[in-house]
């Protein structure tokens, strides 16, 4: 897809960020719409840990992932990014971003500079209260995903990242049952901190409880209410699966996070 088709596609279905990040480019005469507007194609990098903050990205399109390199050489994923999602907010402390940034498919991202941000933020009280919901709303999720991931069982942690995906397509119009997933599952289990295999077992575990369907990357969610269940925990119950159990007092403590921290995934 051109720049063109994307500058004229619509906007209806897109993130009040992303809408109000559109509408301003579009109507301001002090922004150049063509180099607001970027698009990149699979394994292209958007910036990489260490470069000059350049300013605030939103995602238009695709889908991109952003980590960060440990001195050995390894990549630990620390976030995946959908449409309307924030880019390089890191940057704003030491004018340099922290991590890196790689996209996973074709996508597209509208780039505000600094200085357009301050001016934005100085001239638009839809824009500034927008980009501070925006910000809080992304602080909120990753902190809850961070103590999910550290807690959860395996199962809950597969279930999270499913639903999440299933909300994300959902809030931009597109079916939340059938997805493709843009990311590998060497990525996902990076993500999450688990064994590749162990993400397979679940995948695995997951279709054979027919809560799932998965052919390739292409995802179908056949019991979404059961899978909410699991993800939190709250009156599901396996007798053939052990980790789907209270094993201690701990267990149950963090379950009662997962619990509270699914709703924002299943509404």
């Amino acid at each position: 897809m051109n720049t063109s088709s994307l500058l004229s596609s619509r906007t209806d279905k897109f993130s009040p960020s992303l809408k109000v990040c559109l509408e301003i480019v579009e109507k301001s005469n002090n922004l150049k719409l063509t180099n607001s507007h970027r698009v990149f194609h699979a394994k292209q990098s958007l910036f990489s840990a260490g470069e000059s903050f350049e300013g605030l990205h939103i995602l238009r399109s695709g889908s991109a992932k952003s980590f960060v390199t440990s001195l050995d050489g390894e990549e630990h994923i620390t976030k995946f990014f959908y449409p309307g999602d924030l880019l390089g907010a890191d940057g704003f402390d030491q004018h340099v971003y922290m991590e890196n940034v790689l996209f996973l498919e074709t996508s597209s991202v509208c780039l505000l500079k600094e200085s357009e941000l301050n001016s934005l933020v100085k001239k638009s009280d839809d824009f500034r209260n927008c980009l501070l919901r925006s910000m809080s709303n992304a602080l909120i999720n990753d902190s809850a995903m961070m103590m999910c991931l550290s807690s959860c069982s395996n199962e809950q942690k597969v279930g999270r990242f499913l639903l999440e995906l299933s909300k994300q397509f959902s809030s931009h119009g597109l079916s939340g049952i059938q997805f493709s997933l843009s990311m590998t599952r060497t990525d996902i289990a990076n993500y999450m901190g688990m064994a590749l295999e162990t993400v397979s077992r679940v995948f695995t575990s997951f279709q054979q409880k027919q809560l799932i369907l998965v052919h390739n990357r292409q995802v179908s969610i056949l019991d979404i209410d059961t899978l909410r269940c699991i993800a939190s925990k709250n009156g599901f119950t396996d007798h053939k699966n052990t980790d789907l159990h209270f094993n201690n007092s701990n267990d149950a403590r963090s379950d009662n996070y997962c619990v509270q921290s699914s709703c924002s995934l299943t509404q």
